[in-house]
């Protein structure tokens, strides 16, 4: 029996398919087909039935999975934990959500540390669900998932069930944002419907969409007839810069909005008014490595004093109240 046949048999579980399992693991479908077959062999019984809907855990898959997981997790625990700091440096492996402060803090965060020691610090952007993804198989040591507010509890929940430990960064409300030259830069305010009347850049992946537009106001329809849509963040930096009156929506950025080209501003809309929070995931058996613990501390600290960001407390306070009023009616 070997852990990577555990991962797989944890993946079909999640997944409910060996293709979609095979999708979140980027691996080839064949090779986890191969590998479940040759885990039932061995261990003498099925794990899984074979449904016209996908796979099913048999009674007795169900008691394996637990151990499983324990299994799993204790080994990602262990490797964590002589991993993180070795004699000769620091390894680190981060997920978060494409955002406009995240990559700077992180800098800011190596920045400080020991000039003489080495470091590998492995950065991926991506979406909340795929973030969840890799800190679940361990890929990832710390991820940075970005949830509405309004839909907190629903995550607050999924985090739970797998076992994470959870810490609020930061909260936020989105914001159009523009290069400096824009007929709409220099006002106070501007208007949703007035901002689309010019080109919006919009990130290809298909749950960012959904993120950025049914969460920025609760009636928010995008009308906007010109939008170019753009996998890679950097990218849509740049073509915010290149395309004339252009726009898009962001959270804030670590150090005010980013100079360069034609520079880049913020602009107030009083229309995009649901809060969004920022939440770092790890493991519970990681919450306190020295490395991960180190780092998240940092990023906490950092992100208090962000533009544009709402304090954590206030959240909390508002949460609470949502709940309290639940729980009266």
């Amino acid at each position: 029996m070997k852990l990577q046949q555990l991962e797989y048999v944890i993946a079909i579980a999640q997944a409910g398919s060996i293709t979609a399992a095979a999708k979140n693991l980027y691996q080839a479908q064949p090779n986890i087909s191969i590998a479940l077959k040759e885990l039932e062999s061995e261990i003498g019984m099925q794990v899984f039935w074979r449904t016209p809907n996908g796979m099913v855990l048999t009674p007795e898959g169900e008691d394996f999975l637990v151990r499983a997981k324990d299994i799993v997790e204790s080994m990602h625990s262990l490797e964590a934990d002589y991993t993180n700091r070795i004699e000769d440096g620091i390894t680190l492996r981060i997920s978060a959500v494409r955002s406009g402060y995240i990559p700077g803090v992180i800098g800011e965060w190596v920045n400080e540390l020991d000039k003489d020691e080495k470091l590998s610090l492995h950065f991926f952007e991506t979406s909340t669900n795929k973030v969840i993804d890799e800190v679940n198989s361990g890929r990832s040591d710390i991820g940075i998932i970005r949830v509405p507010l309004n839909q907190y509890d629903v995550y607050e929940e999924q985090m739970n069930n797998r076992r994470f430990f959870t810490r609020p960064l930061v909260a936020f409300v989105m914001q159009p944002v523009m290069s400096a030259d824009h007929p709409l830069a220099k006002r106070e305010e501007v208007t949703i419907e007035e901002l689309e009347l010019y080109p919006e850049i919009v990130h290809a992946d298909d749950e960012m969409q959904l993120f950025e537009h049914n969460h920025i106001n609760k009636e928010y329809d995008s009308n906007n007839l010109k939008r170019i849509y753009v996998q890679d963040n950097g990218s849509k930096m740049i073509l915010l810069n290149s395309i004339d009156n252009s726009y898009m929506w962001a959270s804030p950025s670590s150090k005010g909005m980013p100079k360069g080209g034609k520079g880049i501003v913020a602009v107030k809309c009083s229309e995009a008014n649901l809060r969004t929070i920022d939440i770092m995931i790890c493991k519970k058996s990681n919450e306190n490595n020295r490395t991960i613990k180190i780092c998240m501390d940092y990023l906490a600290e950092k992100c208090i004093n962000l533009p544009g960001a709402i304090q954590i407390d206030d959240i909390v306070k508002t949460m609470d109240e949502q709940t309290d009023s639940t729980e009266n009616t």
